[in-house]
């Protein structure tokens, strides 16, 4: 038991320093971006990157969860697994350029240059490195990934104050850091990890291929799903609010940015210890245990934050842009369901059950899009705050209900109810700013209380228990 708790433990720290720290330098340059960019320029970006979002899971069939999943599995070939994945990124990314080109040339859609070479090298990076960073997770290069994250952060932020601060090149300057950096990261990656020695120009396993497809597959519309409830009601607001209220909304998602880089955190290292340890008896509580750790730490950074939102956006908003603390509250419950729903998708890929998280996840983006239509033209930007937590809330209850199912998880049900419960009380007080915080203060020390019997002091006697080998069925 002490081996899979130290395994899981030393994941989350690696992966910490590789997302966490550097998500956390950019965290500190909002007060530059709102500086330098008008609300229509992040408005402008917002939707550009979501729009890539959107196409890369169907251009890549979301291959990279397949080559993670495979990578792990002792009777597949490393080298066709990391090559598949490859092959099929690529030829997304042929047919990227060829719609661009057809697009511009036909006036469906005229851009500024500048958009679409950003467009073309972002999707690149992006699926790029979902391949390259899901294959190092699957042959155990965790600290390859950790030192291209911070040097690509450093990279990132150089670029950023060079070129926004001194060149002042705005939307633009914007663009390219962001461009060169994800660049930096793919290079540092492929040659760091040795990935060129994976790299086959052709693969003829056919079968393997055939079965990585049909297990990623799925996996598309479960992407698609999270798009939906986290980018589409970007569009919606466009066409009922405009661009300017877009870009104010982006970036009140910064704040709980910190609740979603923390769950990016914790599920990739939980997806490893998942696969690893997969037991649906879960006979010594490490499945159940491990899901109850991840959500008292996220249920309390999220009340922390609830708590302290007035303040960091005094902080973090300049200008026109501090109106997005108002919807700071509920984005923070809606990362926090998505955290929880993530941690329910790892034991589902580690049952290799896809298609149940693809069926999840459309109802909730179906739920969140019929709310979106209802709740922004009365309520503007809170109304999608509001749709996405019910969205990722509804997800969540799916989830974790078909894996009671197919595992006996030992968690702490009752007590993380309570504390969810508790959280949305303290998320409608949110609602007023500081107008109650004396009262969301006493809700966190109740949360606290309520997790210390249990979870903070973690049983003793399970941490010191003899390590025994296990072996992957």
């Amino acid at each position: 038991m002490k081996s899979k708790y130290t395994t899981l433990f030393k994941n989350i720290g690696l992966f910490f320093i590789a997302s966490f720290i550097p998500k956390a330098i950019s965290f500190f340059l909002v007060p530059l971006y709102t500086r330098c960019l008008t609300t229509e320029d992040y408005g402008t970006v917002d939707l550009l990157v979501n729009t890539v979002q959107l196409i890369i899971p169907f251009l890549t069939l979301q291959i990279q969860d397949a080559v993670l999943r495979f990578s792990m599995d002792l009777k597949y070939d490393k080298s066709d697994v990391f090559s598949i994945g490859f092959n099929i990124t690529l030829n997304g990314g042929i047919l990227i350029i060829l719609a661009a080109i057809v697009l511009e040339t036909t006036g469906i859609i005229l851009l500024p240059m500048e958009y679409w070479i950003f467009f073309i090298i972002t999707y690149f990076t992006g699926a790029l490195n979902n391949i390259f960073s899901y294959f190092c997770r699957g042959i155990g290069k965790i600290k390859i990934l950790t030192a291209s994250s911070i040097i690509t952060s450093v990279v990132t932020v150089g670029l950023n104050l060079f070129l926004l601060l001194v060149l002042k090149l705005g939307l633009v300057g914007y663009l390219a850091s962001n461009a060169m950096g994800q660049l930096t990261n793919i290079l540092i990656m492929y040659f760091g990890a040795g990935l060129g020695k994976y790299k086959k120009f052709r693969v003829n396993n056919h079968a393997m291929r055939k079965e990585m497809i049909f297990f990623s597959i799925p996996m598309i519309f479960s992407a698609i799903s999270w798009w939906i409830n986290n980018a589409s009601d970007r569009y919606i607001l466009t066409y009922f609010s405009g661009v300017s209220v877009v870009g104010i909304y982006a970036v009140a998602s910064k704040i709980p940015t910190i609740i979603s880089t923390l769950s990016s955190v914790v599920s990739k290292a939980y997806s490893i210890s998942a696969i690893k340890e997969l037991d649906k008896d879960d006979g010594d509580g490490f499945l159940g245990k491990s899901y109850a750790l991840i959500s008292c730490c996220s249920v309390l950074a999220c009340s922390f934050l609830i708590i302290t939102n007035v303040f960091l956006s005094r902080i973090l908003f300049s200008n026109d842009f501090f109106s997005a603390w108002l919807f700071v509250p509920p984005l923070l419950l809606a990362a926090l369901m998505n955290q929880l729903s993530l941690s329910c998708e790892n034991l589902l890929i580690a049952l290799k059950n896809t298609k149940l998280i693809s069926i999840t996840a459309i109802i909730a983006a179906m739920l969140n899009t019929v709310l979106n239509f209802i709740l922004i033209p009365k309520f503007g930007a809170y109304g999608a705050a509001i749709a996405t937590v019910a969205a990722f809330s509804f997800q969540w209850l799916l989830r974790f209900l078909s894996i009671k199912k197919h595992i006996k998880l030992k968690n702490y049900t009752i007590i993380e109810l309570a504390t969810y419960f508790l959280l949305l009380c303290q998320m409608i007080l949110g609602f007023w700013g500081n107008a109650y915080i004396i009262v969301e203060i006493l809700l966190f020390i109740l949360i606290f209380a309520i997790y210390a019997n249990k979870l903070i002091p973690i049983n003793k006697s399970i941490l010191h228990k003899k390590p025994k080998e296990y072996y992957k069925k």
